[in-house]
C-alpha cells in the first residue's frame, strides 16, 4: 500500500467512525470553550516595541536578559526555587518526562494525564504503569508491590483537563511522605486561578518538579518547569525539547510579563466564574451526568455517544454558544462529552441561556 493510500485509509476510518477532526473558525459565539479563564487573553497590553525574534536556541544566540528575569519572577510567584521557560506546555512536559526518568526507573501515572505526559514517558524508556484515575488506594497498592533500587516517579495533574476534577491534595501528600517518590505535577489548568493556589501551598514543598502554562489563565502562551537549580541545570543539558528549540521571542516574553502585571493588579480572581459554575451544576446535576472538581473551571457533561455529543454541540453553536464536543480517542470510548469552561467574563444571563438550551435539547433528543 502506498503512503498516500495508507494516509487516506486512516482518514476514511476516522470519518466512518464520525471522529474525523478538522479546523474551524470560531464565529461570534458566547465563549464556553476556551481556556481563557480570567479573560486576560483579550488584553491589548503591548505598547512598547520589542524585538520580533530570539534568533536561535537559548544555548546559542537565543538567551537574553528579559527571559532570565521572567524565570526569576515566575519562581517567586509560584514559590519555586527556580524555573525554566519552554515554548509550550507540550514541550515542557515532553522535555521533563523524557529526560528526568531514566531506563530502569519506574513511573506511575494517573490514567487521565495529558497526551504530552504520555509522550514524554514513552521517550524516557523507564518502566511505566497507569493507576486508576484519582484513586490513591490503587496507586499505593502499586507502590507497595514495587521493589527496586532505581528512582520512582508519580505523575499527576492538579486539575484534569477533560474531567475537570482536582487531584486529592492531602492524599497525594500523605502517599509521598510514606513512599518518598519523586512527584511531578502538571498545573496547566490550575495555575493563575487564585493567588492563594492550594496546590502551590500544599504540594510545592514536596514536588520534584511542576509544570505551569501561560496559555490558560494568563491568556498568553508558553510554559515553565518549576524545579530546583540542580534540575534546571540538568534540563538545560539533557532536555531535548529545550535544547533544540528556538527560544521564545522577546515579544512573547514581554506579553507574559504584561499579563502577569494584569494578573497581579486584579483584586479578585475567578470568583464570578466559580459562581457561574456552581449555578450550572445546581440546575443540571439532576438532568445530566456532570464531572468536575472544586477548584478548576471545567465541567464535563457526559453524553456517552459520538453522534449525540456532536449533535448537542452543533445545536448549542447554532443557538449562539461556543461549546465543543470531546470525542474518543481524546476521551475513552463511551464517555464522549461536552466540555464546558467557565470564565470571569461570562454572565449570569449567558449561563441561564445555556442551561435552558441544554434542557430543551435533552427534551427533544434525549
Amino acid at each position: 500500500m502506498s503512503l498516500e493510500k495508507r494516509i487516506a485509509k486512516k482518514l476514511a476510518d476516522r470519518k466512518a467512525e464520525n471522529t474525523l477532526r478538522s479546523l474551524e473558525l470560531t464565529a461570534d459565539l458566547v465563549d464556553f470553550s476556551s481556556n481563557d479563564y480570567l479573560g486576560l487573553g483579550k488584553n491589548n497590553v503591548l505598547i512598547d516595541p520589542v524585538d520580533s525574534g530570539s534568533t536561535g536556541s537559548r544555548l546559542l544566540s537565543g538567551n537574553y536578559h528579559a527571559i532570565e528575569q521572567l524565570e526569576k519572577r515566575v519562581a517567586r510567584i509560584t514559590k519555586a526555587e527556580t524555573s525554566l521557560i519552554y515554548s509550550s506546555g507540550y514541550a515542557a512536559n515532553v522535555g521533563l518526562l523524557s529526560s528526568l526518568p531514566q531506563r530502569g526507573d519506574v513511573i506511575f501515572y494517573d490514567e487521565l494525564v495529558h497526551a504530552s505526559i504520555r509522550d514524554g514517558i514513552r521517550l524516557s524508556h523507564a518502566k511505566a504503569y497507569s493507576f486508576v484515575h484519582n484513586d490513591l488506594r490503587d496507586l499505593k497498592d502499586k507502590l507497595e508491590k514495587w521493589s527496586g533500587d532505581n528512582q520512582v516517579f508519580v505523575v499527576v495533574e492538579s486539575v484534569y483537563s477533560m474531567d475537570g476534577d482536582d487531584v486529592g491534595i492531602q492524599e497525594i501528600r500523605s502517599a509521598q511522605e510514606k513512599y518518598r517518590f519523586n512527584l511531578l505535577i502538571d498545573e496547566a489548568h490550575s495555575f493563575g486561578l487564585s493567588k492563594e493556589d492550594p496546590f502551590q501551598q500544599e504540594l510545592a514543598s514536596i514536588a520534584t518538579a511542576r509544570v505551569i502554562t501561560f496559555g490558560k489563565a494568563l491568556g498568553a502562551d508558553g510554559a515553565a518547569v518549576l524545579c530546583s537549580d540542580l534540575i534546571r541545570n540538568y534540563l538545560i543539558n539533557f532536555s531535548r525539547s529545550f535544547i533544540y528549540s528556538t527560544a521564545p521571542s522577546p515579544h512573547k516574553i514581554a506579553l507574559i510579563n504584561e499579563q502577569l502585571n494584569s494578573w497581579e493588579d486584579r483584586p479578585e480572581l475567578n470568583k464570578n466564574a466559580q459562581r457561574l459554575k456552581a449555578t450550572f451544576r445546581q440546575y443540571l446535576s439532576s438532568h445530566f451526568q456532570l464531572l468536575g472538581g472544586e477548584y478548576g473551571n471545567i465541567v464535563s457533561l457526559i453524553l456517552g455517544d459520538i453522534d449525540k455529543a456532536k449533535s448537542y454541540a452543533k445545536r448549542l453553536q447554532k443557538g449562539g454558544y461556543d461549546v465543543r464536543a470531546i470525542l474518543s480517542p481524546t476521551v475513552p470510548k463511551g464517555s464522549e462529552r461536552l466540555r464546558i469552561c467557565f470564565h470571569d467574563f461570562n454572565t449570569q444571563k449567558e449561563v441561564e441561556g445555556l442551561i435552558s438550551l441544554l434542557l430543551q435539547i435533552k427534551k427533544e433528543e434525549g
